[in-house]
């Protein structure tokens, strides 16, 4: 299904929309879909990579502690108790 929109676009960038439609081969919206498909893409890599990266950092952060003790003290703790 396709949507209607209207745009506003500078003359500079009219003048690109339409050369570069041309030499694609591509209506104008056709190249408008690709260029927005393709930086939304782009856009969710990022995202994507961005939570990644705090992912990591949380597990690095937390690695080998339970609640606020590391999984030595608790293991300290049960060796005293046995």
């Amino acid at each position: 299904m396709k949507v209607r929109k209207n745009i506003t676009l500078s003359k500079e960038a009219e003048m690109f929309l339409k050369k570069l439609a041309k030499e694609m081969g591509k209506s104008q919206s056709e190249l408008i879909e690709d260029l927005i498909m393709e930086r939304s893409q782009e856009y969710e890599r990022k995202r994507k990579l961005k939570l990644f990266e705090e992912l990591m950092l949380d597990i690095e952060t937390y690695r080998g502690k339970i609640g606020e003790r590391s999984v030595q003290e608790i293991k300290k703790e049960m060796g005293s108790e046995v």
